[in-house]
């Protein structure tokens, strides 16, 4: 009987060990991704657009850009591409793309600074993609309303 009693006490505290270490994991993941929350938020509303299976490529290699923590964006940078969105600019020259990221000449964390010459070869085509999704969903929306 005491065996028995025993076993179900060690059980119990090794499932509530096990649920405190997913638990600090979550922690810690959530911590990382802080670092590139305004990617992170573009990632998933780009996801949200996905149509077929290009689109799912693009986002997968985006997904891997973001996680392996080389751009960041600031949240004015994110609330201008919303904007561009929101009044229906589709058509951005590579330049305008990197206007809109161009940082102010701070010290990141760090402490380098970061300028728009960072951002020529990765995050504008993404972001020319997603600008791209939401015309190719405001298009079938004109159609379907016809």
């Amino acid at each position: 009987m005491e065996s028995t009693t025993l076993a179900k006490k060690t059980a119990k505290k090794t499932a509530v060990k096990k649920t405190q270490a997913a638990a600090k994991g979550a922690i810690k993941t959530a911590r990382g991704s802080k670092k590139n929350a305004n990617l992170l938020k573009l990632y998933s509303e780009m996801n949200k657009l996905v149509v077929d299976a290009v689109d799912r490529i693009i986002i997968k290699k985006f997904k891997t850009l973001v996680d392996t923590g080389e751009y960041e964006i600031t949240k004015q940078s994110l609330l201008a591409i919303k904007a561009l969105v929101d009044t229906g600019e589709y058509d951005v020259t590579k330049q305008d793309l990197l206007a809109i990221l161009k940082e102010p000449d701070t010290q990141k964390a760090d402490n380098t600074k970061s300028s728009a010459m960072s951002y020529e070869e990765g995050l504008p085509t993404y972001i020319r993609h997603y600008l791209f999704m939401h015309k190719r969903k405001a298009n079938k929306n004109k159609k379907d309303d016809v």
